[in-house]
């Protein structure tokens, strides 16, 4: 009995829980184990992540007292929850050859959808997260329904200019803004050396990321987005797929040099089918209009896609980013830079034009179709699917696995599947 006594006081002094750690050294403990990384909700991208942090050089950051910056995971998580509640704004860009060219800030659009809008000219739906340091973003055009359903799940302050009468009535249920004197103005710019650096109208309306944060607070409705976010891969998912991609380009030009034994086997056919496609250059087709068709060449340093027409015209834009409030883009902003987007998608959608007024497109966006996703140098076929207004697109491939995207920013190509035409090399 008594050694029983002995033995029960001898475990439970070495088994006792040991006490609680406090705050600080909790989260220190945080800031020295594996980082948790926090990703932006419309990119995919790293915003945040615990640990020691490095600065865009890669170099760690260094305190005033001489220490490493460190977060913790809650201070990480914080920063991220902060930058992912930001507003999100989804504005119409024209992209006619009329005057709209080159756009303003439409490089710096997370994501964009690109649809014919009337007569075989196509449109922007460009999404921005809080675009507080842009001077001037657009022009900015009128609205279509389509565009309205692909933009409902991001949660967004619709910015237009007018639109059609379907997409009017249906806008009148959002945060929207039209044709504002108080938060949009109208670039004339001026002629200088016998040429005009200006935009004409319609194609002459602007707004600002300061000017839609005003917006926001003067009407009362909310500064925070919840968007439904696509589908993506982490940075090193992304990295490994990228790796994949070019190991298997690797093996397939092994295969093809080597003639040494021309007979292959089964299993040899069934893993030379698996290996990835190299896909360089993009060609969408939307009509026989060649100024709105569009090229897309990869380029494997940057692991983008710089995008062009198939005119030979570069699609450019303009970053106006630490100039004076509302600048004339031509005089006051940098040189005009090509667009070069992360990922591009290519869906097949049905479309016809508007029995209406025999004008302007029908787009069904509610439904599946065909699908094309660039990414990392290669090509993923399936299928999209969307099953309401308010539900976010999905990607699935043959089979019915989920397509996720990698990371960055994201630009979409709606083509009608009775004549819009995609090919890739």
């Amino acid at each position: 009995m008594f050694l029983c006594i002995i033995t029960g006081t001898f475990l439970l002094i070495f088994s006792k829980k040991p006490e609680a750690k406090d705050e600080t050294e909790h989260q220190l403990t945080e800031v020295e184990s594996t980082p948790f990384y926090f990703y932006d909700n419309l990119t995919g991208n790293v915003i945040s992540h615990s640990g020691i942090q490095y600065n865009e050089r890669g170099e760690k950051i260094i305190e005033a007292d001489g220490s490493t910056r460190k977060l913790s995971v809650k201070e990480a998580e914080q920063m991220a929850k902060n930058a992912n509640e930001q507003p999100i704004y989804c504005i119409q860009i024209p992209n006619g050859l009329d005057g709209a060219r080159p756009q303003v800030g439409l490089h710096r659009a997370s994501i964009v959808f690109e649809a014919i809008a009337e007569v075989g000219i196509t449109r922007f739906a460009a999404i921005f997260k809080n675009p507080v340091g842009a001077q001037a973003i657009g022009p900015i055009r009128s609205l279509r329904l389509y565009h309205l359903e692909w933009d409902t799940p991001f949660d967004c302050t619709i910015v237009h200019a007018g639109g059609a009468d379907d997409a009017l009535t249906a806008v009148r249920n959002y945060r929207h803004i039209s044709e504002s004197v108080n938060y949009m103005w109208r670039n004339y710019g001026q002629w200088s050396g016998g040429a005009y650096l200006g935009y004409t109208a319609p194609n002459n309306l602007f707004t600002s990321g300061p000017l839609l944060a005003t917006f926001l607070e003067n009407t009362a409705r909310g500064s925070f987005s919840k968007p439904k976010s696509f589908a993506r891969l982490t940075k090193d998912e992304s990295d490994a797929q990228k790796k994949e991609i070019e190991e298997s380009q690797i093996k397939k030009d092994e295969d093809q040099t080597n003639t040494q034994n021309k007979a292959q086997d089964k299993s040899q056919d069934t893993k030379k089918e698996k290996l990835k496609k190299l896909v360089s250059n993009i060609h969408i087709h939307f009509n026989r209009q060649q100024g709105f068709n569009v090229n897309y060449a990869y380029s494997k340093n940057t692991n983008t896609y710089f995008r062009s027409y198939a005119n030979g015209e570069t699609h450019l834009s303009y970053t106006c980013e630490n100039v004076p409030a509302k600048p004339s883009p031509k005089r006051d902003c940098k040189e005009p830079t090509q667009i070069n987007p992360d990922v591009v998608i290519v869906m097949r959608v049905k479309e016809r034009t508007s029995p209406l007024d025999g004008y302007h497109e029908d787009i069904t966006t509610i439904g599946s179709g065909q699908v094309s996703i660039f990414q990392n140098g290669t090509v993923f076929e399936g299928t999209w699917h969307k099953a309401n207004r308010e539900s976010q697109i999905s990607f699935k491939t043959t089979t019915g696995e989920e397509i996720k995207l990698k990371p960055g920013r994201t630009w979409i190509s709606a083509i009608p599947d009775s004549y819009g035409k995609l090919s890739y090399e």
